[in-house]
């Protein structure tokens, strides 16, 4: 009956977010009854090392808010060429556009919300499908009731949608909620952008919601404009539903800074609006030529990939633990343990697409060889860049593609280094302070002198029309004679030695590239 379309990314925008969004998404599932009801939700721009906004939350999901969610992820390479014209990080109108254009086209209704609202029929017994379906063809809009923060952060809990909307319906009379705010038609309520139902036909008509509104503010208005003029009118749905707004301004968002918020030009898109249509967009809205990753939270879902894959490539522990040091007189000892370390590089680069090409240099012939099953079986389809460079390396590995460092470095997209000891046993002990062998130390220069290469050169050897730096991971590069190496070149946080892994984007500032950071005792200076 309906596509329900909202858009986010995985970040802290406004107050409390996680619980706002949980309590909508599982409201808004709680009143869909038609089997081709769906949630649209656009994860837009959400950094590539982190999961989608939704599959951040998925725990505190109603099983079936999971199974009526669709997740459609744009990339930050596929916001890159609008960043330096705008400045947000997430933008409505592609948002909403990807998400039209992919909807299930049974759907009659298509309704535009956002994820802080919870509708509630004012017939307990009627869902929101109920009354979609009974409508006639139109334009609707219902007016955005507040609910105060201490009310739904103290008393909503995440995953019972069912007691959320009764306690609304008697909030509601007891805490005078109920105040209709009217606006200046064709937005006949304030805030109208959290209840609009339009059908989807008309949708595609109109061609979408304008993609030139880039700053922020009335994408929201332009479209009520738009509809106004191609349907006649704007009609109301107060009669049949009321929607509440879980208020969240005690921590300003990036919309909502006061006067210093940049929005949409009123007048152009609002007020001056002229005809329905976009036709400068009418072939191109959507971006319908484009692939879009898509999401489930009910199947292949990112644990079960990761599990999958670290069972094809590491035995699980014999022991009940097992010990290393962080002895100062230890530091130029390279061993480390793989199957305690495998886990946290497979957990750097699962939330990638599964497109990815990742360019490996490495050291220890069995870390290429645990990583490239782990790596197919997470269900990564892109190849492994082994270069020529590395000797030693096993022959015959599924996925993995030998060629120059410098070709390959032209087609990677994302970047692994390990420095592991070419010799190391997978049964020999760690931290011993064991020394390099002459083996070792030549397959080490190479690792290294191929890492400064690629991260120095990174942004004029991407590939061809990839607009954002590539993430370089580090394996077994905390606490060892290549911490400081690999830190001078990559921006990464500091992480627990127990991880070995280290991460980041490189470094544009110039100024450590090269430099060799000092050790006094047992602290970094």
């Amino acid at each position: 009956m309906f596509s329900v379309i909202l858009y986010g990314r995985n970040d802290s925008h406004g107050y409390n977010l996680h619980k706002r969004a949980a309590i909508s998404f599982n409201a808004l599932a709680e009143v869909m009854s038609d089997p081709d009801d769906e949630i649209l939700f656009v994860d837009y721009n959400t950094p590539d090392d982190h999961p989608t906004f939704p599959e951040a939350i998925h725990d505190t999901l109603t099983d079936k808010a999971k199974k009526v969610m669709r997740i459609l992820r744009l990339r930050p390479d596929q916001h890159a060429q609008l960043r330096l014209k705008t400045h947000l990080v997430a933008l409505e109108a592609q948002s909403r556009n990807v998400a039209l254009r992919r909807s299930n086209p049974r759907n009659r209704w298509i309704l535009y919300t956002n994820t802080d609202m919870l509708l509630v029929p004012r017939q307990e017994n009627e869902s929101l499908s109920d009354i979609l379906g009974g409508l006639g063809d139109g334009f609707y809009q219902v007016p955005r009731f507040e609910i105060p923060e201490m009310l739904w952060e103290a008393a909503f809990d995440r995953r019972d949608p069912v007691g959320n909307l009764a306690k609304l319906r008697e909030w509601a009379v007891r805490f005078h909620l109920n105040q209709v705010v009217h606006n200046y038609m064709p937005m006949k309520y304030d805030a109208l952008g959290d209840f609009q139902a339009a059908l989807r036909d008309d949708m595609f008509a109109i061609h979408g919601f304008d993609e030139e509104m880039i700053l922020g503010w009335h994408c929201d208005s332009n479209l009520a404009a738009r509809l106004a003029l191609y349907r006649g009118r704007v009609d109301t749905l107060i009669d049949k539903v009321f929607g509440y707004h879980c208020d969240h301004t005690r921590v300003a968002a990036a919309n909502n800074k006061g006067r210093a918020t940049r929005m949409n030009d009123q007048d152009r898109y609002i007020w001056n609006v002229a005809s329905p249509y976009v036709p400068k967009q009418a072939e191109s809205w959507g971006l319908p030529d484009v692939e879009i990753e898509e999401v489930r939270l009910d199947r292949d879902t990112a644990y079960e990939r990761f599990t999958t894959g670290l069972a094809t490539a590491i035995e699980p522990a014999t022991a009940p633990f097992v010990e290393t040091s962080l002895e100062w007189q230890l530091f130029e000892d390279l061993t480390y343990d793989l199957p305690h370390t495998l886990p946290f590089v497979c957990d750097q680069v699962l939330t990638f697409p599964r497109s990815t090409a990742v360019m490996m240099v490495a050291a220890r012939p069995d870390f290429v060889t645990g990583f490239a099953r782990a790596w197919k079986a997470m269900g990564f389809t892109g190849p492994i860049l082994l270069p020529d460079e590395c000797e030693g390396m096993p022959e015959g590995l599924e996925g993995v593609q030998r060629g120059a460092f410098a070709d390959q470095l032209r087609v990677a997209e994302l970047f692994i280094f390990e420095f592991g000891l070419a010799t190391q046993t997978a049964t020999e002990p760690v931290r011993t302070g064991r020394p390099m062998s002459p083996v070792d130390r030549k397959r080490l220069k190479v690792v290294e002198r191929l890492f400064k290469r690629a991260a120095s050169t990174e942004a004029e050897t991407r590939p061809a029309g990839r607009r954002v730096a590539r993430r370089i991971i580090g394996v077994n590069v905390i606490y060892n004679k290549f911490w400081s190496a690999f830190t001078n070149y990559v921006g990464a946080n500091i992480n627990p030695f127990c991880s070995q892994v280290l991460a980041g984007l490189p470094r544009e500032d110039e100024s450590l590239k090269g430099k060799v950071l000092k050790f006094r005792g047992r602290h970094a200076l």
